[in-house]
């Protein structure tokens, strides 16, 4: 492993243009983690402690129950997954492999919650990407219930 560096992460949009002491901060808890194909990042269903930026290659995430799964998005370099570990008792809902090789930053979710928290200088800017990241998502999942044609009952959670 190598480290993390503040400059590593002023590359995430989560954590663009933060102050450098915050960022240093983070840094500090982070770590890289270089994966093999088919190498598992996190398991469903085991408990969500961390955020993961891929810095290179591919991680798939796959969702699902008893003997049925299905892919549900695979990230690419920049992309973010985790930030829903941020909520209380976090449970990992998909699972995570590399396709192929691939370079993740993991950062433990207790010092970004501790900094969205402090009241610092970049605190209220960190909540509201946090928050629209979620908002995101609640779009994208908006958008599929709406599709043209695909009305019916929801029959899934």
């Amino acid at each position: 492993m190598t480290d993390v560096t503040g400059a590593d992460l002023q590359r995430v949009p989560l954590f663009a243009g933060l102050p450098e002491d915050e960022l240093a901060s983070l840094a500090e808890t982070a770590s890289r983690r270089r994966l093999a194909d088919g190498d598992v990042l996190f398991e469903q269903g085991q408990p969500a402690r961390s955020l993961h930026v891929v810095v290179s290659g591919s991680v798939l995430l796959r969702a699902g129950r008893e003997r049925n799964s299905v892919i549900v998005e695979n990230l690419g370099p920049g992309d973010l997954v985790g930030w829903s570990a941020m909520r209380e008792n976090a449970i990992t809902l998909s699972t995570g492999h590399a396709a192929g090789a691939a370079e993740v930053i993991v950062i433990p979710v207790e010092p970004i919650i501790a900094l969205v928290t402090s009241g610092s200088a970049g605190s209220r800017r960190l909540f509201q990407r946090i928050v629209g990241l979620a908002a995101g998502h609640l779009e994208a999942a908006w958008g599929q219930l709406l599709q043209v044609g695909r009305e019916g009952p929801i029959t899934g959670g």
